[in-house]
């Protein structure tokens, strides 16, 4: 039976592992939903895909070698667009061109015939006394209208650096497999290039998720090493040994199984951490195996397992309905593996026909530890924690330490002035909403760069419209070309001055090209600007600031208020379970929940701050430690339960425990809390041999 639910479980992972996605993205599984939703349109609207090459030296040389590095990224299908200057597109020429009227800011105060005649003598006499070449405006000799925009045809600088030419990509870069594609593409042109660097905001997550899934995998497989060994050693069985390991691996093939179908992608850390929450499950099967269950060939039901099952899995139950994408995975992920392993260890393993363990009794009258003595030491730990304990609220020291890339990047952003702006999201129910909302922020800040310097509300359109029209441009072309005769100007200089303004019309229509566009995305309209950091405001009705940092340290803050409410819930329910099980006599197992989360909580305080993951590993502890004293209140084996928990903490330190090696602090976290948790209930279960 167990082999054959183990080969079932394999079947169906293989049939449908190619529509199983594991996820490798730090960052993103602790965004809520609405910053999520703000990434998602940021990045559809061109945020993060755009990438930056510069090459040293501000000499011929570099720069031909920029152009042939512009040349091959050109060639690359996912690759977009190249630029090498800030000379405007044709497109964008001849759209301005044709809206020209419309878009230029119009000066319409009254003008007299002196006026114009000291305008064009000006003109005729900067044109005559010169020895280069001047243009003349024919269109719009009197400069009443002004259109703010530069066309500039140099070359893109990097300050202290060098040439620089940008590149942007059309694929998800918040995706990491596609996204460490067109990364490795990129870096393998400029490579054989010397003082060629490139950087774009996506670097990080193909980076970064490759140092952590590495490290989550030698972690893993250190894990899984350690636990065969320990399992070999404990249980001296082969057959034993062998359909734990299968039940092992089935219930983690069910958890991933099932948890693919609430989401699209399960992220790796979840992975790691429910594999090592399944170890758990081990627990159960070294209770029934050192009080001889197994070899009774019927079903089992330990009371004291049972309830110790109950409320670990309760607690992930309660965590299943939090929002945090990686928490819900991780109750979901822990509820299906504890489950299946449960069932196999009660109902499966007793046809397997084990003998019980010879155990030596030599140890069993000892003294007790005073639970109230214990629980006093806890409480003074906890006030001395709840007075002290500062939170870190960053969730990117978290994530690996990218030291090298996070250099570059701070280069670009400093050299391209970058970190001087802010890019914000605007959205609204309508297109005409939205660029009526542009412009209320362009009010506040004139300096705003947008969409709405080439496109107007139809609002805004209809009052530009009006007010060039209410201006007598028949007069003033009439005053252009007498004045202009008397000055000497030929004939008809002036003829296509104003020529058509009467017949224009409100028909601006947004181009391809443009770099900053609209986008539909779940009936909300969409559109990006940038805005003058030294400008922004605290808080702003119209729009949101596309800002990683204060992204994340909002989310982490109501996390963490979100974590600490879901766990007093996972305590009010550990409680009644206790009451159940123990009645008014809950002291003694409410110590191995009190003891260890205290100690924890002190060592963090007295070594530095508390992040998120401490919380969660906290979480993770809550759901274990309790069972332990369940297990041992007044229970009439001893010597089988010790033992039984002797090995089980043994097994959680392997699956736990070995996380404290790690350099991602994320997982570091989580060890350090394991450990000392375990430490402690080691430390309390050598305290009491037996209890009268």
């Amino acid at each position: 039976m167990n082999i054959s639910i183990f080969i079932i479980l394999s079947v169906f992972y293989l049939s449908f592992s190619s529509h199983i996605h594991f996820s490798t993205n730090f960052i993103e599984i602790f965004f809520s939903k609405n910053s999520l939703k703000l990434f998602d349109v940021a990045k559809k609207l061109g945020y993060s895909n755009e990438i930056l090459i510069a090459k040293k030296g501000f000499d011929k040389k570099s720069l031909n070698e920029l152009k042939e590095i512009a040349q091959k990224l050109d060639k690359l299908p996912l690759i977009s667009k190249v630029e090498q200057t800030t000379k405007p597109s044709k497109e964008l020429k001849n759209y301005l061109k044709k809206n020209y009227w419309l878009l230029s800011d119009f000066n319409d105060k009254p003008i007299t015939q002196q006026n114009i005649s000291k305008r064009l003598q000006k003109i005729h006499d900067r044109i005559y006394n010169s020895f280069l070449y001047e243009p003349l405006n024919t269109y719009d000799p009197l400069n009443l209208f002004n259109i703010k925009f530069t066309q500039s045809t140099k070359h893109i600088k990097l300050k202290d650096y060098g040439y620089v030419i940008k590149a942007k990509t059309t694929v998800n870069t918040s995706n990491a497999s596609q996204a460490r594609v067109v990364y490795n593409q990129v870096k393998s042109i400029v490579s054989s290039y010397k003082g060629v660097i490139s950087y774009a905001p996506f670097y990080f997550l193909v980076e970064n998720s490759a140092y952590i899934k590495h490290d989550a995998q030698v972690i893993m497989g250190i894990s899984t090493i350690l636990l065969l060994i320990l399992y070999f050693i404990i249980l001296k069985n082969f057959k034993l040994f062998f359909n734990a390991m299968i039940a092992i691996a089935s219930s983690i093939l069910g958890a991933i199984l099932l948890t693919s179908l609430f989401f699209k992608s399960i992220s790796i850390l979840a992975l790691v951490f429910g594999v090592s929450v399944t170890t758990i499950s081990i627990d159960y099967m070294f209770h029934y195996y050192f009080h001889g269950d197994f070899s009774k060939k019927k079903p089992i039901f330990q009371k004291r397992v049972f309830f110790g099952f109950l409320t670990t899995v309760g607690v992930f139950i309660i965590f299943s309905f939090i929002d945090i994408k990686l928490f819900s995975q991780l109750a979901i992920f822990s509820v299906v593996s504890l489950s299946i392993a449960y069932g196999l260890f009660s109902w499966v393993f007793v046809y397997l026909g084990i003998d019980s363990p010879i155990i030596d009794k030599s140890h069993t009258l000892q003294k007790s530890f005073n639970p109230i003595h214990v629980t006093v030491v806890s409480l003074l730990l906890l006030a001395f924690s709840y007075h002290n304990l500062k939170f870190d609220n960053n969730l990117k020291n978290l994530d690996y330490k990218n030291e090298k890339l996070t250099k570059i990047a701070k280069l670009f952003s400093k050299g391209m002035q970058n970190d001087k702006y802010q890019g914000i999201v605007i959205k609204s129910k309508t297109k005409e909403m939205l660029l009526q909302r542009y412009e209320k922020i362009a009010l506040q800040y004139p300096n705003i760069l947008g969409i709405g310097k080439f496109v107007y509300s139809e609002k805004k359109c209809i009052e530009r419209l009006d007010k060039i029209k209410n201006f007598n441009f028949k007069k003033i072309k009439n005053l252009i070309n007498t004045e202009s005769k008397k000055i000497g100007f030929k004939d008809k200089t002036f003829d296509k001055a104003y020529k058509g303004i009467n017949h224009i019309k409100c028909e601006i229509k947004n181009i391809n090209g443009l770099k900053f566009k609209i986008i539909k995305d779940d009936n909300m309209f969409y559109t990006m600007a940038i805005i003058p950091k030294n400008k922004l405001k605290s808080d702003n009705k119209y729009f949101e600031t596309i800002n990683l940092a204060k992204s994340l340290s909002k989310d982490t803050i109501g996390m963490k208020s979100t974590l600490v409410r879901y766990m007093l819930i996972s305590i009010f329910f550990i409680m009644c379970v206790l009451f159940y099980v123990s009645g008014f006599d809950m002291l003694y197992p409410l110590t191995y929940l009190l003891f260890p989360i205290s100690v924890v909580l002190f060592l963090i305080t007295i070594n530095g701050e508390i992040n998120i993951m401490h919380i969660f590993a906290l979480v993770i502890l809550v759901a274990i430690s309790i069972d332990y004293g369940i297990y041992l209140h007044k229970t009439k084996t001893l010597d089988e339960t010790k033992m039984a928990i002797r090995y089980a903490l043994l097994s959680t330190f392997f699956g736990f425990g070995v996380l404290i090696f790690s350099k991602t602090t994320a997982l570091h976290s989580i060890g350090f809390v394991i450990t000392t948790g375990i430490g402690s209930i080691f430390f309390l279960l050598y305290g009491k041999m037996l209890r009268k």
